[in-house]
């Protein structure tokens, strides 16, 4: 059993390769094929004196070059696409029918019949009763008269006036035709295109054309004469469809010749790419291909040229440049390889400038306006609440070609209108800074009647606090915090407004615009923080000090900086521990007690040694002091 299903494996397994070999060599035979009727016809071309061209002034591009630079030239990508619309196309009335395509005879009326046949290789299909009928290179309505009169012999009612019988001749499905294409193209030999193809599509489906290839003479060429000459051009710019009436049979040729002559266009023109000359084009049919002038273009062309190698006196002159006027562009010929830059205007003083106390500054055209009208124009004098923030002189600066310094000229509102403008005239326009004064203060906290109020110059915190009617009796005079909201720019450009505490504030401090007055309320504890063993909160009590906050949340941990410590008042302020330490810094209801850490404790802090050494010595005198007091 087990032999046997091996030996099946084996069967299937070698039956499966010898299949992809068998159909692996009968492709390769059909490409060996298709490569000699190739090279077949490429040596029949040489011959002829149709392709015996002149390629001396030709611009060859590299194949790996060409992938590369396709983009800049007019044309080229039209043909890379996919088609498949050809089973949604109606039959051209000029399609022949030939071997492979598939017709339908539908009759109904006397008689009703629906038949398909292929047309065979001879041209012809075979009708019962009657026998072969010949329909190659035929219409389909020249088919359908051939088939009437020779079904008619067996089917009477087909030429019949009395109830006749109706015929009709469908396609279905379509031989393919070989159309050779050589050249400058993707794909070039034997191709298998659709039979309704002309000779765009052809191109489309055979990979399209190389970026040295010929747009503009492309040939068509049945039984050794070219029928005719395509120009691409025609239908990508002007939407001519001059190939429109002559399809594709069976062993056209379709030759793309290599460009003779390609100029570059850049520059003030709405297409900047490369195009294509025909032998009788100037420059005026390229800057038509570009599209014409872009608004921005001046009538000055510039044309750095190629001197052909033929017209060249040295090497050391193969290129010079020209400049032409558009009016001269119909009798100025290109060269393969010329580069065209339509140059721009050039920009022209025609405008005055306005600045200041406006709501649209900037520059406006100068031609014909008085100061008046750009004063309207810029906004804010017809505004009765903008217009009290103006003040009613403006100011002039206008150059003056027999002095270093521009005119300063100062004309009242009231007189603009008769005061005409000039080019680059600048305008000044002043705020009446009375009108925006407007000025305040904040009092927050524990006031009787906290909010805000009117700034004028020399009010002290002692008097705002009065003014809203005085602390309440959860506050004291040195939990009072004054800070101040000003306008900064951020590092993006823009406006933020930043409140900062003021340090060292008395009663008499005299407040200024955008002011704020808290008044904390009052708290019967003290906060002690830092390298403490329990920091937290300790109950206020009347003398107490720094010390002895510090002693109640629990002392001092290893390696604190104790001559550093600090307290922090409810009012802001920073007051540090004088040299008895905090022994005798009393504190008040709501101070916080700063403790910090030696951030380092292995480095031997010389100062804080000294400090430490000189309080201890300081303390053993004082109590020295006290004993020999007492012995006394």
């Amino acid at each position: 059993m087990k032999l046997f299903i091996t030996m099946c494996l084996f069967t299937f397994v070698t039956g499966q390769n010898l299949s992809d070999i068998n159909s692996l060599s009968t492709q390769n035979i059909n490409d060996l094929k298709a490569l000699e009727k190739k090279i077949d016809l490429e040596e029949e071309f040489e011959n002829k004196e149709l392709y015996s061209e002149d390629l001396s002034d030709v611009n060859i591009i590299s194949e790996d070059e060409s992938q590369t630079i396709d983009s800049k030239f007019f044309g080229y990508d039209y043909f890379e696409r996919d088609i498949s619309f050809f089973d949604n196309l109606p039959t051209p009335s000029n399609y022949l029918l030939g071997p492979g395509d598939e017709i339908f005879i539908s009759m109904w009326g006397e008689n009703n019949s629906r038949e398909n046949y292929l047309i065979n290789k001879d041209g012809m299909i075979f009708y019962e009763n009657i026998g072969f009928i010949s329909l190659s290179n035929l219409t389909l309505t020249e088919a359908k008269n051939v088939l009437v009169e020779k079904l008619s012999n067996v089917f009477s009612t087909l030429q019949s006036t009395d109830n006749p019988t109706d015929l009709s001749v469908e396609l279905g499905k379509l031989k393919s035709i070989n159309i050779y294409i050589t050249g400058q193209v993707n794909n070039p030999g034997i191709n298998l295109i659709h039979p309704f193809s002309n000779i765009f599509t052809a191109l489309v489906q055979s990979g399209g054309i190389k970026s040295q290839g010929s747009l503009r003479q492309i040939k068509h060429i049945r039984n050794g004469e070219i029928i005719q000459n395509i120009d691409f051009y025609q239908l990508f710019i002007n939407g001519v469809y001059s190939f429109k009436q002559e399809n594709l049979i069976d062993g056209d040729i379709i030759h793309v010749p290599v460009i003779k002559t390609r100029v570059d266009i850049e520059g003030e023109v709405k297409l900047p790419l490369s195009f294509e000359l025909l032998p009788n084009e100037q420059l005026s049919d390229l800057v038509n291909f570009a599209g014409g002038f872009s608004s921005n273009a001046s009538n000055y062309i510039t044309i750095d040229q190629v001197i052909p190698i033929t017209e060249r006196l040295s090497e050391d002159n193969a290129k010079s440049s020209i400049n032409v006027s558009f009016s001269q562009s119909k009798s100025t010929k290109l060269n393969n390889g010329d580069k065209v830059i339509v140059l721009p205007i050039k920009d022209v003083q025609s405008k005055v400038e306005i600045y200041g106390k406006i709501k649209n500054p900037g520059k406006y055209a100068a031609q014909g306006m008085s100061l008046k009208n750009i004063l309207d124009i810029a906004g804010g004098f017809d505004d009765p609440i903008f217009r009290k923030t103006i003040q009613d002189d403006i100011v002039i600066l206008r150059k003056d070609e027999n002095q270093f310094y521009s005119n300063e000229i100062i004309i009242n509102y009231n007189d603009a209108d008769s005061f005409p403008l000039k080019v680059d005239d600048k305008i000044f326009v002043y705020e009446n800074i009375n009108y925006r004064n407007s000025f305040t203060y904040r009092v927050e906290g524990e006031v009787n009647k906290p909010g805000t109020y009117p700034l004028k110059r020399g009010i002290t915190v002692g008097q705002a606090i009065d003014l809203s009617g005085g602390l309440t009796e959860l506050s004291t005079f040195e939990n009072i915090v004054v800070s101040q909201e000003f306008t900064n720019i951020d590092e993006d450009g823009n406006e933020v407004s930043i409140i900062e505490n003021v340090a060292n504030v008395t009663l008499d401090f005299e407040l200024s615009q955008n002011s704020i007055i808290k008044v904390i309320p009052f708290e019967n504890v003290v906060s002690v923080k830092g390298n403490v063993y329990n920091p937290g909160l300790v109950a206020f009590e009347k003398g107490i000090t720094m010390t002895d906050a510090i002693i109640q949340a629990g002392g001092y941990k290893p390696y604190s900086l104790k001559k550093s410590s600090y307290v922090k008042r409810a009012n802001g302020e920073i007051d540090k521990a004088q040299i008895f330490g905090g022994r005798t810094k009393r504190l008040m209801p709501g101070d916080t007690v700063f403790v910090p850490v030696n951030p380092d404790p292995s480095d031997f802090d010389l100062t804080t040694f000294v400090a430490d050494l000189s309080t201890t010595l300081a303390n053993i005198a004082a109590i020295l002091l006290i004993v020999d007091n007492q012995n006394d």
